[in-house]
C-alpha cells in the first residue's frame, strides 16, 4: 500500500489486500462485502477520506462485512467488473455481485444506508439497490 491510513486499513480484522486472481475466491468466502478500490492517493487524496470511512464501516458492523482492499496494481483489471469508472470507488457486494456502487467522498448517511441495505434480508425492500453515486 501507499500511505499509512491504507496500511492500517489493511491491517484491520476484516480486511483483506485483494489481487485480480483473488478477487473470486475472496467473494466466494465472503457474500456480503465490500470491494474498495482507493486509486492512486497521491492523485486523489480523497481516496484517504474514503479509506477512513471504510475502516468505520468496518467497526460500526464489525464480523457483518468483509472488505477487499484492492492492490492498486490491479484495480484497473477489476473495475469493469463491477462497473466502475470513477476513482475511489466502494463496491457493495452480494453474491459476488455488484449490488451497489459509491464513487468518490460522500456523506457518512450515504455509505452507512448502502451498507444496511446489502445486509439486509434478501426479498425485503431494504435489500434493493437504489443504484450507485457517482
Amino acid at each position: 500500500m501507499t500511505s499509512e491510513i491504507l496500511d492500517g486499513l489493511a491491517g484491520q480484522e476484516g480486511c483483506e489486500i485483494v489481487r485480480k486472481a483473488d478477487l473470486d475466491a475472496f467473494l466466494a468466502r465472503n457474500p456480503r462485502a465490500l470491494v474498495f478500490l482507493a486509486g492512486d492517493t497521491r492523485q486523489r487524496p480523497e481516496g484517504l477520506d474514503v479509506a477512513v470511512v471504510v475502516r468505520e464501516l468496518l467497526a460500526k458492523f464489525q464480523g457483518r462485512l468483509a472488505v477487499g482492499l484492492v492492490d492498486q496494481r490491479d484495480e484497473a483489471a477489476i473495475m469493469p467488473k463491477f462497473g466502475v469508472v470513477v476513482l475511489p470507488a466502494v463496491v457493495y457486494v452480494r453474491d459476488g455481485e455488484a449490488a451497489e456502487l459509491v464513487a468518490r467522498m460522500r456523506d457518512w448517511p450515504v455509505f452507512v444506508q448502502a451498507a444496511e441495505r446489502l445486509l439486509a434480508p434478501a426479498g425485503t425492500p431494504d435489500s434493493t439497490s437504489v443504484g450507485g453515486h457517482a
